[in-house]
């Protein structure tokens, strides 16, 4: 029995969802860097010294009892940001892929 064109695009289709969710579980790691630099140079100067006393008082004038949120002592946190040129463990990216893979070829001997 011949498969016709409809069976075939719902075969090609399946194949690029697949792709298309494997390449976003596995993330296309890019690691951009300046290689490239550039001076120009101008008439202007900017410098800090001295100290900001501000003129006057503010308007309107703050609240004397600002809100702030209660502090957990509970709470434990990494205290960790992602830092500059920081590259994420693809393991569990990897581990991902494995469980959709093996999940195909489960529902595949499933069908069959």
């Amino acid at each position: 029995m011949r498969k016709s064109k409809g069976g075939i695009m719902e075969k090609i289709i399946k194949i690029l969802l697949a792709t298309g969710i494997g390449v976003l579980i596995l993330g296309v790691e890019a690691t951009a860097y300046g290689t490239q630099t550039q001076s120009v140079e101008t008439q202007s100067q900017i410098g800090f010294t001295g100290v900001y006393e501000p003129i006057g008082t503010p308007d309107p004038t703050p609240p004397e009892n600002i809100a702030h949120p209660p502090i957990r002592e509970d709470m434990e946190s990494e205290g960790l940001l992602p830092q500059t040129n920081e590259q994420n463990n693809t393991i569990f990216s990897v581990l991902g892929l494995s469980f959709l893979v093996l999940f195909g070829v489960l529902v595949r001997k499933r069908r069959n």
